[in-house]
């Protein structure tokens, strides 16, 4: 089978994504994966929806409900689709990265290489932009799609009290502010609204690193009558760290340091999860990877997360290596979410 043949290059693409693109927003939060059979998807927004049944005597025929609960709303996602080229020169010639310089490898070797390093190169880039997808959802509750051709906000309709931006002795790294308090009181928003049980924070490290130095948070984690937390940091994957879990004013959130970053359209580097912002949320909130059918003459109408294919050119010789996918990560149960700007 040529390596070329879509088969031969989907076995070539890295089976362990998560490991090492690091989308760490992707694998806790958005673990479902949903592949449309059409060029559309659809987004179920489901809100929380706690009506009583109505009392009526026994004689009185049952009451009409009206079914409340969600909005779904169907969008075209953008594509992403990164390319490479391998010409007949750089196969015959250039050894490939890593490669020692008295190698003897084949130009059919070293073209080989270059397709499994270019297809892992645009699997990574295709993986950052989802996981930017993914932060951009769940830390304002909308996605700008901006590129050649599009111009579009997605927007999955979060409560407004969800987002929320604390200034002056509110601050965490204010003395007088009240972590503790504000994470029951946004636990209880997702309870309400979201129809979840809050048990989990990612935040940036300014912002984690102010709920660690507060004083009242360290006094309840040093009170050891009672089991209110425990803190052990541990790296994990990079951009990482896991402090541990927090039991206090009926809170059992474990907490999550993310400064997983990318470089913007403008080469700076930016971080997912802003530094002085956390989100809380919830493991089991109804959050999708849900990607559109990649409509192709080779492919037909494929469903599949990332759809790879190549072409030639004769003069100069050169081989394209491009995969398309149509991502759109959405957060359903988007109230079970609270989005904060802790540190300014």
């Amino acid at each position: 089978m040529s390596i070329y043949k879509t088969v031969a290059m989907l076995r070539a693409m890295n089976p362990n994504q998560g490991e090492v693109t690091n989308n760490f927003l992707l694998d806790t939060l958005f673990q479902t994966v949903e592949l449309s059979a059409t060029e559309t998807v659809e987004i179920d927004i489901i809100k929380g929806d706690e009506r009583l049944a109505p009392f009526c005597t026994p004689i009185v025929g049952g009451k009409l409900m009206e079914e409340q609960g969600f909005k779904t709303n169907v969008y075209t996602p953008a594509y992403v689709k990164p390319m490479f080229t391998i010409t007949a020169a750089n196969a015959i010639t250039d050894r490939v990265a890593g490669e020692s310089p008295y190698s003897e490898s084949s130009p059919a070797q070293r073209a080989s290489i270059r397709l499994a390093k270019m297809l892992s190169d645009g699997e990574m880039q295709i993986n950052r932009r989802e996981e930017w997808m993914a932060a951009q959802g769940i830390v304002t509750g909308k996605v700008n799609i901006i590129g050649e051709g599009v111009n579009r906000e997605i927007d999955f309709g979060m409560n407004p009290a969800h987002l929320i931006t604390l200034s002056g002795t509110s601050e965490w790294s204010d003395a007088g502010s009240k972590p503790l308090d504000d994470m029951s009181n946004w636990s209880t928003l997702i309870s309400d609204n979201g129809n979840a049980n809050a048990d989990i924070i990612i935040g940036g490290k300014d912002a984690i690193q102010a709920l660690f130095a507060h004083e009242s948070v360290t006094k309840v984690l040093d009170n050891r009558r009672i089991t209110m937390g425990l803190i052990e940091p541990k790296l994990l994957a990079k951009g990482v760290v896991y402090y541990g879990t927090i039991i206090s004013n009926g809170v059992n959130v474990e907490v999550y340091q993310y400064t997983g970053s990318y470089v913007d359209d403008a080469g700076v580097r930016q971080r997912f999860i802003p530094d002085g912002h956390i989100v809380m949320t919830s493991t089991t909130a109804d959050f999708r990877r849900n990607f559109g059918a990649i409509a192709d003459f080779d492919a037909g109408l494929a469903s599949i997360p990332i759809f790879p294919k190549y072409w030639t050119k004769d003069d100069p010789s050169a081989r394209f290596v491009l995969l398309k996918s149509a991502p759109l990560p959405a957060p359903h149960q988007i109230d079970a979410i609270v989005s904060v700007q802790v540190v300014s």
